[in-house]
């Protein structure tokens, strides 16, 4: 049964093309009105929305078959993101849709409010010819404050910058030499008020930015200061506003954005010196085409093949990473289902890497190894329904909810192979290690070969075993009899070995097997099994089909 994917507003042909070609069934709501989507999100594996739409606590309980929401543009202040985590769901966007065409409607916005082009236009309409009632400023040699120096926020200063303004910036992320390179003087938001001409707002609606510019903010600005924001709604106190608009302290504001929306603050539109625009800043045809054709792609994508792109709410690999990549993610989920499987009671995990992977992202990688584990613990039974949907989405949010501490190490040295990810897990029954490693063409002398997953020590002692199917492996003694009661053991009941791997410390010592079986043993076969003589511990062991 194909997966199926609610779009509410716009899907362009292209975006529908997208959803078709994976094998995706798309329900499109063009009508759709604002508000939650509780009522109707349960079918559905992945949703796209719009501005007026909303994925909240309840659309979330609501969607146990969620996987996926794009939201059609930037900011995802109408999706409960932590909510979103929790439930495993992958919250994406398209950072750089709208980028240019928002940057053009925030230089529109100050060239309007520089020349009362919207007041003066108005007023001639009506047959009114009052040249000097709408005197401008220039706007070259002015300075502009920019709050908020990510993708739109650069561009804009790139726009200020080509029609000679000074550009002042407030950003706590962006690099001196980064700004410098942009002809950005980097500030202090205190310290830019007093300074600026125009002012514009670039950042996220989050409960630390709600209320940005204030009555506090409005007071310092220079007087005769400009005001833009379109951005998102409420990072404007919009009563403050009005009131710096009426004392003349502000000499003009522009708003794309409100912070109700539609807004009925009919008080601050009808003022003379605002500029009001119903959220027009993503809205040309070529931003449209562009943010709708790519959240299509990104949803469908995941979907189908599980690649992330631009998520929100989990460190996703970089797109020139992942081929190379995606096998280490899959070796990873192994490696941490394998821990699950076989030890109990794991407070800790500490996780080595080395060799060429170290290079490259990390984050998903040790994500997959902690959902690998924690995926295991559903079948366990244990902490109620906690784990029933993790994945790479909410696996470390799960791993601290529950005390499961998990540290990763990049480490130097000569492992042997080009690559390995060791994990070690402290549990009840004292420490324990796995690491894998994966062969890029299998061994063999195809060159397009596919990658081949292979572990690599169980337990600090050497193994090839090749993590898929269904496993009895057993630390055992290394003395004649082990192995071949095994084979006897498993041939009464029937249950055929498909392959079989040893390893050990020294002769004498301790020894590993891993056997592959055509079948998994039942709990009483495994538990007697494990009793014989020479066995320190058995595990049975099951994978999925080998990546």
């Amino acid at each position: 049964m194909s997966q199926r994917v609610l779009v509410c507003g716009r899907l362009p042909d292209a975006g529908r093309d997208h959803f078709e070609s994976a094998g995706l069934e798309v329900d499109h709501q063009p009508d759709r009105g604002a508000g939650s989507l509780a009522d109707i999100i349960e079918p559905y594996a992945g949703v796209i929305i719009h501005s007026p739409h909303q994925v909240d606590v309840a659309a979330l309980a609501a969607g146990s078959n969620l996987r996926v929401v794009g939201r059609a543009g930037v900011g995802v202040d109408n999706i409960d993101v932590d909510a979103a985590t929790r439930h495993g769901v992958l919250v994406m966007n398209l950072p750089w849709g709208n980028t240019v065409t928002a940057a053009e409607h925030t230089i529109a916005m100050m060239m309007a409010l520089a020349r009362n082009i919207p007041q003066a236009s108005a007023a001639l309409r009506q047959g009114t010819w009052e040249r000097g009632r709408y005197l401008g400023t220039e706007i070259k040699d002015k300075t502009l404050g920019i709050v908020g120096l990510g993708r739109i926020g650069r561009e804009v200063a790139r726009r200020a910058r080509g029609m000679e303004m000074r550009v002042l910036g407030v950003d706590p992320i962006l690099s001196p030499s980064v700004a410098a390179d942009l002809g950005i003087e980097l500030l202090e938001l205190n310290e830019l008020l007093p300074r600026v001409d125009f002012l514009t707002l670039h950042v996220p609606r989050t409960p630390e930015t709600v209320g940005l510019i204030g009555e506090e903010a409005l007071a310092a600005v220079k007087p005769g200061a400009r005001i833009i924001n379109c951005a998102r709604g409420g990072l404007i106190d919009e009563a403050a506003l009005l009131a710096a608009l009426e004392s003349g302290h502000v000499a003009g504001a522009a708003c794309d954005v409100f912070a109700t929306e539609p807004t009925d603050n009919t008080d601050l539109l009808a003022h003379e010196r605002f500029i009001g625009t119903p959220h027009l800043g993503g809205a040309t045809h070529e931003a449209r085409r562009r943010v709708g054709e790519g959240i299509c792609q990104q949803v469908a994508d995941f979907l189908s093949s599980g690649k992330i792109r631009h998520a929100v709410n989990v460190r996703a690999l970089p797109p020139e990473d992942q081929q190379k990549m995606l096998p280490y993610l899959a070796l990873g989920e192994r490696l941490g289902s394998f821990i699950g499987q076989c030890f109990s009671g794991i407070d800790s995990l500490e996780i080595e890497t080395l060799g060429e992977i170290n290079a490259y992202t990390l984050r998903p990688v040790v994500s997959r190894i902690v959902e690998g584990l924690l995926r295991t613990r559903t079948d366990a039974g244990e902490r109620g329904g906690d784990f029933e949907r993790v994945n790479v989405v909410n696996a470390m949010a799960l791993a601290r909810d529950h005390g499961l501490r998990v540290e990763h190490r990049r480490r130097d040295g000569d492992s042997g192979y080009s690559s390995l990810v060791r994990v070690t897990a402290h549990a009840e029954s004292g420490v324990h290690t796995a690491a894998g490693t994966v062969f890029e063409h299998g061994g063999g002398d195809v060159a397009d070969a596919e990658p081949q997953l292979r572990f690599v020590q169980i337990e600090d002692l050497p193994i090839e075993l090749a993590p898929a199917g269904h496993l009895v492996v057993l630390a055992n003694d290394d003395r004649p009899g082990v192995i071949g009661m095994l084979g006897a053991f498993l041939a009464e009941r029937a249950i055929n070995i498909a392959d079989m791997r040893l390893g050990r410390d020294a002769e004498g010592g301790q020894a590993i097997a891993a056997v592959t079986v055509d079948q998994p043993l039942s709990l009483a076969d495994r538990d007697e099994l494990a009793s014989r003589p020479g066995i320190r511990w058995l595990r049975a062991v099951s994978f999925g089909a080998a990546s």
